[in-house]
């Protein structure tokens, strides 16, 4: 993991262990994780950007197969967005978790593909097939901006054991508002039932990367109205608070006035 270097795989520094205290240290990257992103609703994403976003987990995951390295916990959360908003892949050794919660647990299978739910510690032992499905459920919250089967009013309890044991056949449900028609089908397939009908991620980079061909918008175009929109957020802002500030101000000059003798 140490040796591994790409851009869209963030990299893995070392460990820390000193006064008790056990962490894994990694690159830094300011804007947190892709969950933080499509939760925080400040941030306009448009298709464009969402794809890019999209690309660069595609191109992390494909570096990290090609050396026959599973993620085995592939999840929106794990993926971090630098101040470039550049999307790295993020690979941990497996540490065994402290005692969760059932609900916690269950929310936490949601990307898991079914055979692994199957065996006997779910979500404890990946696969590269598995990898390709946990990658089409990041593209379902992306694509939506919404947690994973957000559109399906059941638990997260219900829609794992679903998932678990068809038929029904429990996915997502994604409707051709929210993305091109190529890209929803690229996410059908990814999460198909039988693990060998998924493609890998060359197949998927090839794929999506054409999704957008012939478009007169671009990535460039997309990220300067994002940092327009924060300027005209942080424009706000500082307005806001001087004028707060101005009225803390004549107050505390009002009760000085108040206080002095006459």
């Amino acid at each position: 993991m140490k040796d591994m270097r790409h851009e869209n795989v963030n990299p893995f520094m070392g460990f820390f262990h000193d006064c008790g205290v056990f962490a894994i240290m990694t690159e830094c990257c300011s804007r947190g994780s892709l969950e933080d992103l499509l939760l925080n609703d400040n941030v306009k994403l448009d298709w464009m950007f969402k794809s890019s976003l999209l690309l660069d987990l595609i191109k992390g995951m494909k570096y990290l197969h090609h050396r026959s390295v599973c993620h085995g916990r592939l999840k929106s959360r794990n993926c971090v967005v630098d101040g470039r908003f550049v999307l790295k892949a993020q690979k941990f050794p497996y540490v065994e978790p402290p005692a969760e919660g059932f609900i916690f647990k269950s929310i936490k299978l949601l990307w898991t593909a079914p055979e692994s739910l199957r065996g006997s510690c779910p979500g404890l032992h990946g696969s590269l097939p598995g990898d390709v499905y946990s990658f089409a459920i990041i593209m379902q919250e992306v694509v939506v901006r919404g947690p994973p089967f957000c559109m399906l009013e059941e638990s997260a309890h219900e829609i794992i054991q679903k998932v678990q044991k068809p038929p029904p056949l429990c996915r997502p449900i994604v409707c051709g508002d929210h993305a091109p028609l190529e890209c929803i089908q690229l996410m059908k397939r990814c999460w198909n039932e039988q693990p060998e009908r998924r493609p890998d991620f060359e197949e998927i980079f090839d794929q999506f990367k054409n999704i957008n061909k012939g478009k007169k918008t671009n990535i460039i175009d997309s990220m300067l109205r994002m940092l327009e929109q924060y300027s005209s957020n942080l424009e706000e802002l500082i307005r806001e608070r001087t004028e707060e500030l101005e009225v803390e101000k004549q107050k505390t000059e009002k009760l000085l006035t108040q206080m002095l003798p006459p």
